[in-house]
């Protein structure tokens, strides 16, 4: 499994001066959708940012997968929302005890070095 972060932004049909909480049910049905893929295990973290925008960090196969859940969800579909999709190669990942122990070079394509932390 990979973890892609999906950058999420205001859609070409977001209510401007309103805020997330005010965009009525493409909202409610996403938050419906990231509580799915959370119980699922495929959502790792998720919410808006202060400000504007929001994350959601995907534990999926590929980028594909990653895809097809963003696509799926309710607010991309009414275009409340679009989002952005980046690979992560993660070299410290507390919720997995995950650290890396090798130098910058250690970590290109050929794999990283990290490693579960012993209690």
């Amino acid at each position: 499994m990979r973890k892609y972060v999906a950058l999420i932004g205001h859609g070409p049909r977001w209510i401007e001066g309103k805020s997330v909480y005010e965009q009525g049910k493409p909202i409610e049905d996403h938050l419906v959708a990231m509580r799915e893929h959370f119980d699922a295990g495929i959502l790792q973290l998720g919410g808006p940012f202060d400000h504007s925008g929001g994350i959601a960090v995907l534990d999926v196969r590929d980028e594909v997968a990653a895809r097809a859940v963003m696509d799926a969800d309710p607010a991309v579909q009414a275009g409340v929302m679009e989002y952005e999709l980046r690979a992560l190669r993660p070299v410290f990942d507390a919720a997995r005890d995950l650290r890396t122990d090798g130098a910058v070079a250690s970590l290109g394509e050929a794999g990283s070095t990290a490693s579960r932390l012993e209690p």
